[in-house]
């Protein structure tokens, strides 16, 4: 379950803060009740970074274009 944390008690609990985070993965950082930021662990990062969409290789790729029909006055709205 993700804990959360003023600012304020952020400010002053950092440290255990971070080890709580270490073993959860991730805490909310709070303003006024409202959250602001959240703190990751690097497992929880890389995690996150890891499964992040990677970047198409045009070079590579390929398009199948069977059952395409195209027409061009159609799609020129003529």
């Amino acid at each position: 379950m993700e804990k959360h944390y003023s600012i304020a008690q952020a400010k002053q609990d950092l440290p255990a803060i971070i080890h709580e985070v270490e073993r959860t993965g991730r805490a909310r950082l709070t303003r006024r009740g409202r959250p602001v930021a959240v703190v990751l662990s690097m497992a929880e990062f890389e995690r996150l970074e890891s499964s992040r969409r990677k970047e198409i290789q045009w070079s590579a790729a390929t398009l199948d274009t069977r059952g395409f029909q195209f027409d061009r006055d159609e799609a020129n709205a003529r």
